[in-house]
């Protein structure tokens, strides 16, 4: 099965185009002489039946809920199977679909070919049976609108009736568009919901009166959840609380990157982590700011707590470098512009001055490196005050592969002391590092 089948099922006019899939899996019989979809047993019936039951209970079967629900056993079924079965059932005038609050009636219809060869698109699309609307239909929607707003319509007319969803409807849309905004802008977890009772809620204004009924039945378990979620949302998500879920956030995608691989890391730690993770996942996250506040806070503490240990022991380092240059001989030598040209490097960082914006790795990493700065300004003040006589050894080169035998440390041994016995007799003064 491929996207030539999906695309023949919504662009072929005669039943006798389709592709041969729609015959191997029997969604097509003949019925005097011509071709039709078998609704009435088979796959088609299941999703039917699926999509029937679901929405009987005002709740609304929407692309992603029908994928995952035939994914499991007995079904197994991938995801574009699902999408063809739904898409023949539209093709077979069983079923309408509402997708971002535009009705389709018609899988042949320029908005169905635009719509349902997206997948993200085909799981955000929702889809009720295509029946008439009759006076039950009309009682239903009125104990529905009591249900979701908490008062009752005034006459059993099916025009009054309509005009009284959309109505209140409307009451909703603007506070509900917000908190959706507010959602996907700070990437919280819960839009998905809003976005589809939207879509329905559009629909519903924008629809006939039977269309605007039906619908209204089909999703008010959803509208209802919505609009009440959207409530606590819009109380909740204040200026301040935005400002601290974004600081939870990255504290869980900046902060706890760099802790994890820390070694000492102790298990309250990591249990912070995990809770912050899952809290911040959830849809009921509002429900649960005061503890994404409290492992957000934890986190960042013992980040903070790091972060100040490797400033301190910086400092330190450089702080008795600076001590061990201005102590070594030559130094009082040097003019006071020169002292503080070849101090800089280790001066310059003998403080906690300035690291609050420095990452916990590069305050470590000049940590490593103070020893080797401190060398390097030694050697950068014997060549000011010896010029051309200053010649560097490296004494680790006598040393590569490691020392196992007291034979072994002679031979090092007698090479250094060679090496700078030759350079001391030619007039040289050795820097052995």
């Amino acid at each position: 099965m491929g996207k030539k089948d999906l695309e023949s099922l919504m662009t072929t006019e005669n039943l006798r185009g389709l592709s041969s899939v729609f015959t191997d899996l029997s969604l097509v019989r003949d019925q005097g002489g011509k071709p039709v979809f078998s609704t009435e047993a088979g796959s088609l019936a299941e999703v039917l039946s699926r999509i029937e039951n679901r929405t009987s209970y005002g709740e609304m079967a929407a692309g992603r809920y029908l994928t995952d629900e035939f994914a499991k056993e007995p079904f197994g079924w991938d995801f574009d199977v699902v999408r063809l079965l739904v898409i023949a059932l539209l093709r077979a005038g069983k079923l309408e679909a509402t997708s971002k609050g535009q009705v389709i009636e018609s899988a042949l219809a320029l908005d169905a070919r635009n719509t349902f060869p997206n997948n993200n698109l085909f799981r955000q699309a929702s889809f009720r049976p295509k029946v008439g609307l009759d006076f039950k239909d009309v009682v239903d929607a009125s104990e529905y609108f009591k249900e979701v707003f908490g008062r009752e319509i005034s006459e059993l007319e099916q025009g009054v009736v309509a005009n009284a969803i959309r109505e209140e409807i409307h009451r909703y849309d603007e506070e509900l568009h917000e908190v959706h905004t507010t959602l996907v802008q700070h990437r919280l977890p819960g839009a998905e919901l809003l976005r589809s009772a939207l879509d329905q809620m559009r629909s519903i204004r924008a629809g006939k009166e039977d269309h605007s009924i039906l619908t209204f039945n089909a999703a008010y378990k959803e509208l209802k959840e919505a609009i009440k979620r959207g409530a606590e949302l819009a109380q909740v998500l204040t200026e301040t609380r935005l400002h601290d879920i974004s600081r939870a956030r990255k504290a869980l995608e900046v902060v706890w990157p760099f802790l994890k691989e820390e070694p000492d890391l102790t298990d309250d730690d990591r249990e912070d982590a995990e809770r912050l993770t899952d809290l911040l996942a959830k849809e009921s996250f509002f429900r649960e700011l005061a503890a994404i506040d409290q492992h957000a806070r934890a986190l960042d503490q013992e980040h903070k707590r790091r972060h100040e240990e490797a400033a301190q022991a910086r400092a330190a380092a450089y702080e008795g470098a600076a001590k061990k240059l201005r102590g070594t001989p030559g130094w009082e030598q040097l003019g006071e512009d020169q002292q503080e040209r070849v101090s800089e490097p280790l001066v310059s960082r003998a403080t906690t001055d300035g690291t609050a914006s420095m990452v916990i790795p590069l305050l470590r990493s000049d940590l490593a490196a103070c020893s080797g700065r401190l060398s390097t300004a030694i050697e950068a003040m014997l060549r000011i005050v010896d010029g051309n006589r200053i010649v560097r050894v490296a004494a680790s080169g006598y040393f590569t592969g490691g020392i196992e035998t007291e034979e072994q440390l002679d031979q090092a041994l007698s090479g250094l002391k060679e090496q700078c016995l030759e350079l001391i007799g030619a007039g040289k003064k050795v820097l052995v590092q």
